[in-house]
Order: structure tokens, then C-alpha cells, then sequence
């Protein structure tokens, strides 16, 4: 038997003790002499009454089933002048903590029940005092199965809300869980996927120049090790942001997106950033959006337009949003889906999404490829009731 167990078969026996040692002595005219084979009989009856109390937690409603009729029938059965209350509002509490609505308001009226035999045999009115005595008492005595009933009740409403509250809390507690591994988890695709695509294409014309072109291929070579090197500190910084121990580093943003161009150019990708408007500061969430949407559109542009393509990359500050676009022409290069992840669009419309933003991607009107968001500045969180952001395959 457990600590917990032990402790609360003992607290158990202790209230059952109390209540029928109350009874005895409030609510009987036993002598309490143990000569007096009445006062045997009377101890024989509480032991009974005493083991269906122990049991109340596990069976109330047969432990109450047990103690009222015990209660009922001692003075028929006995010729013993007693009428138990105590033991039957124990019982009658743990029915209306632990049973369902029907069974509790049976049991009520079960213990009012008993309440009224107590009270229509107690009366004895003489005088017009005693009548205001008696009718005193006997509304006592019906108010306590009442009261003890109430405040079952209310233990098991408290009991229920706590379990509601607790479950709410673990669920609110996963649910940030789930959210922070999808963050995670479309930081790391963004970070690698970029990374992997630019050194897959350099590797492969690397390669080919080698030996007819070994200055090229140097520089190849360097690309890739740029390349690598920035990836490993977006991820250290990455990293870093997870910690709890440390402050937080700066993250990539719109002021990082000329280093995103040379290694796209490398691959043989002609590719321009034109700025329209002022640019201003942001909201770190933005911020970062911003450079994930180009990061993205560009991965894409290596990936399905190939050596040859021109692509732009526009930024337009207007008002209190910022538009990003990262459009090509397709090119005349094999589009190299096996470097596709499947994942990059539907993570971005999830970032998109919790700062109310918009996300198209689609064909461009010169045959290559067009992705474009819509970010408000400062980064408000959409209600509940927004859609999501819109993404269009081509």
C-alpha cells in the first residue's frame, strides 16, 4: 500500500470513528456502561456501520445504501433508543462528491428522509416556547442533510473545473510544444535547403570546369565554402536563440539580403535586387519574414530555372506594408527537382500566417516562375478569425 493510500484509509477510518462515536453519544439513550447489554448491541450495530464507512470513497452508493438502512432499522430491529444522523451525512457527502446527478439527488432524499424520522420523533411541543424550540431544531436537523449534499456537490464541481483547468493547461502546453518544433523546424528547412541547393549547383559546374577551366572551378570552390560558412552562422545564431542561458543574437533580415544574391550569381543565375520606397525598421518577425520569402524565391529560381535565368528581386515600402517579389524569366536549364523538399512553400505560408501576411506563388507572366508576399510592418498577429495566407501552385 502506497503512503497516499495508507494515509487516506486512515484519515477515512478516523471521520468514521468521530461520526459514530457523535451518534452514540448525541443522538442515543444507550447507556454507555459495558455491563449494559444494550451498549454491545449498540457498539455490534456502529461496527457494521463503521466497515461500509470505510468503503464510502471506493462504493458510495452502496456504502449509503448500507448505512441508511442500518440507520432505519436499528431501533425497530434493537429496541434500542437510537437514531444515527452523523454516519448517514458522512455517507450522503461522498455520494454527492463521487456519483452522477441522479444518484446524488436519490441520496438526498434519502438522507432528508432520514432527517424527518429523526425530527418527527423528537418532537414534543407542551408550550408555545417549546414549539419555537422544536420547530428551530427541526429545521437544524433538515438542513444538515442539505448543507452536507451542497457542499458534495460543490468539492466535485471545484474537483471537475481543477481537472478542466489542468487539461487545458496541458493541452495549451503541447500546443506550444508543436508550435515551437514547426518554427524550428521551418528555420532549419529555410537555412539548409538554401544552402545545400547553391552547393549541390556549384559542386556539379565545379566539376565540369575543372580541368577545362581550373580558375573557374576555384571559384566555385570558394562559393561554396562562402556558402557553407553562412549557413553555419545562421544556424549558430539559430541555435543560440534556443538557449535559455543566453542573450539573444541578432537574426537575418532585410539589411542581409545582398549576401543572399552572390551565391545565386555563381550558379549562373543573373539576378538583380531592385528597392522601391524608403525602407524602414521593422518588426524583428518581419524582419526575418522578409528574408526568408527572397531566401525561398531564390532557392527556387536555382532550382527550377537553372544556368541562363534572370530574376529579380523586388522589395516596395508602401504605407504600412512591405511587398516582396522574386520573379525569373525560367531559363533554359533542366529543372533539378530531386534538390525539392516539398516543405518550403507550406512553411512559409505558416510564417506568413501568424504575422497576417500574404503569400501568391505561381507562374510568372514570362514563363518562369513569380513568388510574392504581403507583410504588414509592424507585425500584427492575425485574429482567429482570419483565413490563412493563400498559396497558389502554378
Amino acid at each position: 500500500m502506497t503512503l497516499g493510500r495508507a494515509r487516506s484509509v486512515l484519515v477515512d477510518a478516523v471521520l468514521a470513528a468521530v461520526a459514530c462515536a457523535m451518534d452514540l453519544t448525541l443522538y442515543s439513550s444507550v447507556p454507555l456502561r459495558a455491563d449494559d447489554p444494550r451498549f454491545w448491541t449498540a457498539v455490534g450495530y456502529l461496527g457494521l456501520v463503521f466497515g461500509a464507512l470505510l468503503v464510502r470513497r471506493r462504493h458510495p452508493a452502496a456504502a449509503f445504501a448500507v448505512v441508511l438502512v442500518l440507520a432505519v432499522l436499528v431501533e425497530p430491529l434493537t429496541g434500542l433508543h437510537f437514531r444515527p444522523a452523523l454516519v448517514v451525512y458522512l455517507a450522503l457527502f461522498s455520494v454527492a462528491v463521487s456519483c452522477r446527478k441522479e444518484v446524488a439527488v436519490a441520496a438526498l432524499a434519502g438522507g432528508l428522509a432520514c432527517a424527518v424520522r429523526i425530527v418527527s420523533r423528537t418532537i414534543q411541543v407542551e408550550s408555545v416556547e417549546e414549539l419555537v424550540v422544536e420547530a428551530f431544531a427541526a429545521v437544524y436537523l433538515m438542513a444538515l442533510p442539505l448543507a452536507t449534499w451542497v457542499a458534495g456537490r460543490w468539492v466535485r464541481t471545484s474537483r471537475e473545473h481543477a481537472k478542466d483547468l489542468e487539461a487545458r493547461r496541458e493541452l495549451e502546453a503541447r500546443q506550444a510544444v508543436a508550435g515551437e518544433r514547426a518554427r524550428i523546424a521551418r528555420e532549419l528547412h529555410d537555412v539548409v535547403s538554401h544552402a545545400v541547393t547553391v552547393m549541390v549547383l556549384q559542386a556539379a559546374g565545379g566539376r565540369r570546369a575543372l580541368h577545362r577551366d581550373p580558375a573557374r572551378a576555384e571559384r566555385v570552390f570558394d562559393t561554396i565554402g562562402q556558402v557553407g560558412e553562412q549557413a553555419m552562422e545562421e544556424l549558430r545564431r539559430m541555435l543560440a536563440v534556443l538557449r535559455t542561458d543566453g542573450p539573444e543574437e541578432p537574426r537575418s533580415g532585410v539589411a542581409d539580403l545582398p549576401r543572399l544574391l552572390d551565391p545565386v550569381r555563381a550558379v549562373g543565375v543573373d539576378v538583380a535586387l531592385r528597392v522601391v520606397g524608403e525602407p524602414r525598421a521593422v518588426e524583428p518577425g518581419v524582419d526575418l519574414a522578409v528574408y526568408r520569402v527572397v531566401q525561398e524565391g531564390l532557392t527556387n529560381v536555382t532550382k527550377h530555372a537553372g544556368a541562363g535565368a534572370r530574376a529579380e528581386v523586388r522589395l516596395t515600402w508602401s504605407g504600412d506594408r512591405v511587398e516582396v517579389e522574386v520573379v525569373d524569366d525560367g531559363g533554359e536549364g533542366e529543372p533539378r527537382r530531386d534538390l525539392s523538399t516539398g516543405h518550403g512553400l507550406a512553411g512559409l505560408r505558416q510564417r506568413l500566417a501568424v504575422l497576417g501576411g500574404d503569400l501568391t506563388a505561381g507562374e510568372s507572366h514570362g514563363g518562369g516562375f513569380r513568388l510574392a508576399a504581403v507583410l504588414p510592418v509592424g507585425g500584427r498577429l492575425v485574429p482567429a478569425d482570419r483565413p490563412p495566407s493563400r498559396v497558389v501552385q502554378a
